[in-house]
């Protein structure tokens, strides 16, 4: 049994008439039968049976038109999704995704690439750097996106945008009533972060232009831990300027003297072109073309 004699013999069956499938099904009468005979011949069954106008279903036939009509329409389903999936329109994108980058820009892109594949569902998976090149190595994530992301071998890495790098500030802290940070007004902060996270590394020349070392007090592994720390009053972070959207209770963001900005990477294995890729890639580009608009 196969979906062609399926559909023969449900066009046979709606019909009532193998002249009239024949028509429908644009072949001539002699296969159509033959493609029925052989479906009865398979089943042990007899699915019509003659009368003077045409044919009629059989109690076998009957039971085997209801599930005929069933499978010819989830093949057709699986026609369809197959090729939407081809064409980059459904299936499952898995994206990889830490901290602070979870806020702002990503979901502007993934929001972006949604309203044009709404069927596509979108799994994110929150890891730091290490773990996300591993999984992109494995094919566990089709995409990843960080602030720093080394170089790996097979792997393609692009910046996405750069932002501005802000102060954020317990509400109570002095600082908090200026408008704007100078870096040398940071001397004696204890901040809180990793000293080779991608915030402290845009900003290193400017510590050491003024002279010092930015002083880590507090380890927090991204910045929204970090921005949490500074609400509880354990000290200063530097965050890029999408953590402002982390609306938390007395914590200030100011902008940091100086046009200082901090890259957002994306990146993905070299040899992987599925549709969803490029979809996603065509959605962080158009992504970036607002950002140069305006």
């Amino acid at each position: 049994m196969d979906v062609r004699q399926l559909k023969y013999f449900v066009a046979v069956a709606e019909e009532r008439n193998i002249s009239r499938a024949a028509e429908r099904l644009h072949i001539s009468q002699p296969p159509l039968t033959r493609q029925i005979q052989q479906l009865e011949e398979y089943t042990g069954a007899q699915l019509f049976r003659r009368t003077h106008w045409g044919v009629e279903l059989t109690d076998a036939g009957e039971l085997l038109l209801t599930h005929a009509r069933q499978i010819l329409a989830q093949v057709a389903l699986a026609d369809e999704l197959t090729r939407r999936a081809g064409r980059g329109e459904a299936g499952r994108l898995d994206v990889g995704v830490y901290g602070s980058a979870m806020l702002g820009i990503v979901p502007q892109i993934l929001n972006g690439f949604s309203a044009s594949r709404p069927e596509v569902e979108l799994v994110l998976h929150n890891a730091p750097k290490g773990a996300q090149i591993e999984a992109l190595h494995r094919g566990r994530i089709l995409v990843a996106f960080d602030r720093y992301l080394p170089e790996s071998p097979g792997l393609r890495i692009e910046p996405v945008c750069a932002e501005p790098v802000l102060v954020a500030l317990n509400a109570r802290h002095p600082l908090a009533a200026q408008s704007e940070i100078a870096i040398a007004s940071l001397r004696h902060e204890a901040f809180i972060g990793e000293q080779d996270n991608a915030v402290f590394t845009a900003t290193r020349d400017l510590f050491r232009q003024a002279g010092f070392e930015p002083r880590v007090r507090q380890r927090a592994t991204d910045m929204i831990s970090a921005t949490v720390m500074v609400a509880g009053g354990f000290g200063t972070a530097l965050v890029p300027a999408s953590v402002r959207a982390l609306q938390l209770p007395n914590v200030v963001y100011r902008p940091l003297a100086g046009e200082v900005r901090v890259l957002l990477h994306c990146a993905w294995r070299g040899d992987e072109q599925s549709p969803l890729l490029l979809a996603l890639l065509h959605a962080v580009r158009a992504f970036q073309a607002t950002q140069h608009a305006g």
